[in-house]
């Protein structure tokens, strides 16, 4: 059974990430500092960071968070505490690139067999649907922890948080497509 062989493949890749990880924040930061330096994340800070941000303000705001979504250069949002403004810097490299370079990865080992191409382009919206979900759950989390908890909670999480929540969506995100939405060719859609 091909799917079950790549489904070993990729929860192998994924311990192999887990066992990497501390030298890949390292390495991520070496890269960041790279492209921040040659000016490509330009655009995506211009005009993807605020809306991210205001899904995120509209993520936090049930749990009692009032954010308020500023063009601020030094803050993508401000959390208002006690009167107090508390900037949040949400740049370009917290919006999940990682999560979505792993996502291609698995795609590309994942969708290899006679699938159907329209139950391919499903396997791939819903990835990519998933993949924001996560990543504004996870920038919810860290920002509503730094809220009720403080900064050095939010560092850490950063860091780890994001790849051990991509993990988990990635093998939750193969199993289902397997079971639900690739379809072998000859099938119908």
């Amino acid at each position: 059974m091909k799917q079950k062989e790549t489904f070993k493949t990729l929860l192998a890749g994924f311990a192999l990430i887990l066992i990497v990880l501390p030298p890949l924040a390292l390495l991520n930061s070496f890269l960041t500092k790279a492209l921040n330096n040659a000016g490509w994340y330009r655009p995506i800070q211009k005009y993807i960071v605020p809306w991210q941000a205001r899904l995120v303000a509209a993520t936090i705001a049930p749990l009692g968070i009032e954010a308020k979504v500023t063009s601020d250069p030094k803050a993508a949002f401000y959390m208002v505490k006690e009167g107090a403004a508390m900037p949040v810097d949400l740049s370009w490299n917290c919006l999940g690139w990682q999560s979505i370079l792993l996502l291609v990865i698995s795609l590309v080992a994942g969708l290899r067999g006679n699938y159907t191409n329209l139950s391919r382009v499903k396997c791939v919206l819903f990835g990519l649907l998933g993949i924001l979900l996560i990543n504004v759950f996870r920038m919810a989390f860290i920002a509503t922890g730094i809220y009720y908890i403080n900064s050095l909670f939010g560092m850490i999480v950063h860091d780890y948080f994001a790849a051990f929540l991509t993990i988990l969506w990635l093998g939750g995100f193969w199993w289902f497509s397997y079971s639900f939405i690739l379809e072998p060719q000859g099938q119908g859609s």
